[in-house]
């Protein structure tokens, strides 16, 4: 039978297989994870937690393993509290700043009454019955103030507990370690929220054409797979990014899979051959098909008629409309699908929506300083993320740029990274140069200089250039 107790804060674990994210090594990486998935809500947390206390309103579930109090339920209350407590330097979590000054403002008082909260302790025997309790909290939804699993837990859930086959989630978790074309941010994030339902359906279409038998043979084999793997990969950024949705795999006029490099697969009809009195078995493949192209050049078969019919009257369905890289349309289809993530992220959405309103046609100076902002405020925040020092050895301040080359040796492992090497050399060309549209010396002259000015279609071009590092950052 569960037991209920008042227990320190710091004698309760939290859980480092918890379904919403991926196993996690240690505690800290467990609360960056949380964050990582969803900071409004841990947030939100922090922040009723500071200003009201703790509500025993509910118990926090914990399974006794050894001498260790698993947190099973509650976790992100937990986090919180040990955060606001002080068990781990705040700013290694990129807090708010309004969160991090109101903790400091907390008092004594306040830290004794949120010392111990209240738990429902069960032994290891009553795993099962802590599993049930806690599928079933998750079941009632927001109705019950909780945040429900989204498609990646449940998957996790039913894999890890009930030893489902989860083909979606197997190839996920996969393509988050192997993956050569996605960063550090995305690995984080999409571990715990990604559209995992639609990736399912996009791979039930597309095994086959990938050259496998069935789903299971395709995620079994990847990273190891055939000549389609960058295009595969790409499916699964798209999909993470939201760019793929149920509507794009499920429109009638478009081929999902031909959009993004994945041929058809191409089926030779057969012609059924005139008996002649031989036997079939000892007519050899080569004279059939002889015979075979002989009756189709002679005669108009209705078979070839009605072929040639269905192939003129029902085209195959072609990919949505190109635009030039110089064109308007194409920074503004680039913005559309930009969606920062992670803290300290705020301004850079702002600006991106500024940005989205501007017309670089009437606005290129405009859009110009704007752009620059968004690179000095996300190289700073992904800089802060991962630990990189944004001083040099004597404590000046590093330039834009060099900021920007030692995020891009960090996102490619100092060059080891072949497929993120070429994915970023063309933003750093563009950004390494000294009168490039975002220098200094280009944004001192939009300033100061009566003539210097910019022509729309080259901010077009750098634009798409210099993107891919910008959404790499964020």
């Amino acid at each position: 039978m569960p037991t209920t107790s008042q227990i320190e804060v710091s004698n309760l674990n939290l859980d480092l297989k918890n379904f919403r994210t991926v196993p996690q090594k240690k505690e800290a990486d467990a609360i960056k994870a949380m964050i990582s998935i969803k900071p409004d809500r841990f947030f939100a947390v922090m922040e009723s937690i500071i200003e009201d206390g703790y509500l025993p309103t509910e118990n926090i579930i914990i399974l006794k393993d050894k001498t260790d109090n698993i947190v099973k339920e509650g976790n992100r209350r937990i986090a919180a509290l040990k955060l606001i407590h002080g068990h781990y330097k705040l700013s290694d979590f990129g807090l708010p700043t309004s969160i991090t000054d109101s903790i400091a403002k907390i008092d004594a008082k306040w830290k004794a009454d949120n010392l111990k909260v209240p738990c429902t302790v069960f032994s290891e025997k009553e795993a099962d019955k802590v599993d049930r309790i806690v599928t079933l909290a998750h079941g009632k939804g927001e109705k019950a103030s909780r945040d429900p699993w989204n498609s990646v837990a449940r998957a996790r859930h039913n894999r890890d507990i009930k030893g489902a086959s989860e083909h979606g989630l197997d190839l996920l978790e996969k393509y988050l370690e192997y993956g050569a074309n996605l960063n550090n941010q995305q690995k984080e994030r999409w571990g715990g929220e990604y559209p995992l339902t639609v990736l399912d359906e996009a791979l039930r279409k597309s095994f086959a054409r990938l050259g496998y038998s069935n789903v299971a043979d395709l995620v079994k084999k990847y990273p190891k797979t055939n000549k389609y793997l960058p295009e595969l990969e790409n499916i699964l950024l798209e999909i993470g990014l939201e760019q793929i949705k149920f509507e794009t795999l499920r429109n009638s006029l478009l081929d999902f899979p031909t959009n993004y490099g994945i041929p058809p697969i191409i089926v030779h009809p057969t012609t059924p051959t005139a008996s002649t009195g031989q036997s079939n078995s000892t007519t050899p493949a080569s004279t059939n098909t002889t015979s075979n192209t002989s009756n189709t050049n002679n005669q108009s078969s209705p078979a070839t008629s009605n072929s040639t019919t269905a192939s003129t009257s029902n085209p195959s369905p072609k990919a949505p409309k190109a635009v030039a890289v110089n064109d308007p349309k194409h920074v503004a289809n680039l913005l559309k699908k930009f969606a920062p993530r992670g803290v300290n992220r705020q301004k850079v959405v702002t600006l991106r929506d500024e940005l989205k309103k501007l017309k670089i046609t009437d606005n290129p100076i405009a859009f110009c300083f704007i752009l620059r902002s968004m690179f000095e405020i996300s190289g700073k925040a992904y800089s802060a993320d991962h630990g990189l020092n944004m001083t040099k050895s004597g404590g000046k301040e590093k330039t834009l740029v060099e900021v920007l080359r030692g995020i891009t040796d960090h996102l490619t492992n100092n060059n080891s990274n072949t497929q993120m090497v070429k994915v970023l050399h063309g933003a750093m060309t563009e950004l390494g140069k000294p009168d490039g549209l975002l220098s200094v010396t280009s944004m001192n002259n939009l300033v100061h200089s009566p003539v210097f000015t910019i022509t729309p279609t080259d901010l077009c071009t750098v634009f798409g250039n210099i993107y891919p590092l910008l959404e790499a950052m964020n």
